[in-house]
């Protein structure tokens, strides 16, 4: 993840967290409001029924023949004190005279005294409207977006406290939303931190991972081409040493020295393999020469000449005058040749009778050496992955042949392409250009 791509992910979230939180403060303060009307209107509601307490305790003591000014000191919700004649005890107790006033009976003393409400009720709050209903009628619905709405408890006076509000949308503390926006900011700040630290620690351990695993991968494949390139001759030492061997025993002094010698060049051939394997690593220049590929191709088919015989594998060639040579390292041609022969040599195991033949021929000053033989051919598969390390057709095979002669032809300027032939078998065209004296790092 790249810096800016992290910033704009941590900006995103930023807004996100902003909003969420934004929403959440600004419904907070107007739920506080809520809380603060709803302890208002529980306090005039206490206020107001310990008022209708007093007017019940107050109401059976009195005869009617007290002095009103004396009376109002202690009680001043009373306005005035009157006796009734002749007035039902079955009655109503309270008759109400407007929104704010009534008058409360006492039917056993025949007095009534007119209460009045407004001070309680216009006392400052924030409510609109604060009503207390009088009388048993049901008050219309309210449509304001608070409302309460509480029964009094006193048995005489069953009267209704009804209160209205609205929130104060935009009267909120608005310096909490700056702050809020300012500490996201920093917490965002130090997550991305965080998050970059972790993810830079992270990019690091894995390249450092993958230099290894790269390291370890090209030390494999290198070592596996060496084990690849010198089994041959190895094997192929091991055989003639055998044959020396057995021509000793029979006293066959000359076949013995013969097969020594043969031994010996393999040996010699590993020396330069090993050689150009150094070379390879180390990046030396290498200078191409004029090869002919006759007195190549010849050295190849010796060095291959115990598995022919074994295989029965008949090997023809063809190298016209005007295409018998190219520019190549010699023993890089040899060592292509040598495994496309050889490969040549294996696929026709099952065949009673095998063959190869090798050509030449020259197009527009490039030679290209044509390869077929008479064997089952490429697959799709093979012709797609055949120049891919590790991939072989064969259940035993390394898989780095093919790699490796591609490889050795791009270091000389030339170039490998595998086909079918048209009559069946497989058709390897080598495509090297003269480039006489030309340096190849």
């Amino acid at each position: 993840m790249t810096s800016q791509k992290l910033i704009r992910r941590a900006l995103i979230v930023w807004i996100i967290v902003c909003l969420l939180s934004s929403v959440l403060l600004y419904a907070e303060q107007i739920r506080r409001q809520f809380w603060e009307r709803d302890r208002e209107f529980t306090a005039l509601f206490s206020s107001i029924s310990a008022v209708l307490t007093q007017n019940e305790s107050v109401l059976p003591l009195l005869n009617g023949d007290e002095d009103l000014m004396a009376l109002r000191k202690k009680f001043p919700q009373i306005l005035a004190l009157e006796k009734t004649h002749d007035r039902a005890l079955d009655a109503a107790r309270v008759e109400p005279l407007d929104d704010e006033q009534y008058w409360l009976y006492n039917p056993w003393r025949q007095i009534r005294v007119l209460v009045d409400l407004r001070s309680l009720l216009t006392t400052a709050h924030e409510f609109s409207p604060l009503h207390i209903n009088l009388s048993a009628t049901i008050p219309e619905p309210s449509t304001a977006f608070w409302h309460w709405q509480r029964d009094f408890p006193q048995h005489t006076q069953r009267f209704t406290l009804t209160a209205d509000a609205e929130p104060r949308w935009l009267n909120i503390r608005w310096v909490l939303f700056p702050l809020l926006f300012l500490g996201w900011a920093g917490i965002v700040a130090v997550g991305a931190g965080v998050v970059w630290q972790r993810l830079q620690r992270q990019n690091a351990e894995r390249r450092a991972w993958y230099y290894q695993h790269a390291r370890l991968n090209t030390l494999g494949e290198i070592t596996a081409g060496i084990v690849h390139e010198i089994n041959q001759p190895l094997t192929a030492t091991q055989t003639w040493i055998q044959g020396a061997q057995r021509q000793l025993v029979q006293e066959n002094t000359q076949a013995a020295s013969h097969a020594l010698g043969a031994a010996l060049t393999q040996t010699q051939r590993i020396g330069e393999l090993l050689k150009r394997f150094r070379e390879h690593v180390v990046q030396e220049k290498v200078t191409l020469s004029e090869i002919d590929l006759a007195e190549c191709w010849q050295h190849v088919g010796n060095l291959l000449e115990h598995e022919r015989r074994n295989e029965h594998i008949t090997v023809s060639h063809h190298f016209p005058p005007q295409a018998a040579s190219v520019q190549a390292d010699r023993l890089w041609l040899e060592q292509v040749l040598h495994n496309l022969l050889s490969n040549a040599i294996q696929a026709q195991q099952e065949n009673a009778r095998g063959w190869v033949h090798i050509s030449s021929q020259r197009k527009n000053g490039v030679t290209e050496i044509i390869m077929t033989d008479g064997g089952p051919g490429f697959s799709p598969e093979a012709l797609q992955n055949a120049f891919m390390p590790f991939y072989s057709g064969r259940e035993k095979g390394i898989g780095l042949g093919m790699t490796l002669t591609e490889s050795l032809m791009m270091r000389m300027n030339g170039s490998i392409t595998l086909d079918n032939a048209p009559q069946g078998g497989a058709q390897i065209v080598l495509q090297l250009e003269p480039g006489k004296g030309a340096a190849h790092e």
